[in-house]
């Protein structure tokens, strides 16, 4: 049997995190590919060492990784003029 691996990358709210990781660990029985043998799953392992919890471990990810302290801030200037009461440039 030929093994493979799946990466993916993706976008996703905080909210759906704790579904993402049920889904992942596989604790519902409700799969959309009914080829998953459940039987089987005990030999899924990590990767990376983590708990139950997706949203805690990635948090606590970025929070051990992040450069800076400041918040990150989005700011859409309608008239730059303005931009040196903000002190950006």
């Amino acid at each position: 049997m030929m093994s493979y691996l799946v990466a993916r990358m993706q976008k996703m709210k905080v909210g759906n995190l704790v579904g993402m990781g049920n889904h992942n660990q596989r604790l519902t029985d409700n799969h959309s590919n009914k080829d998953i043998d459940t039987e089987r799953s005990y030999l899924n392992y990590d990767l990376v060492n983590r708990t139950d919890n997706y949203k805690t471990d990635i948090q606590q990810f970025i929070n051990d990784n992040k450069s800076s302290s400041r918040a990150v801030r989005n700011l859409t200037l309608s008239d730059p003029s303005r931009a040196d009461q903000y002190d950006m440039f």
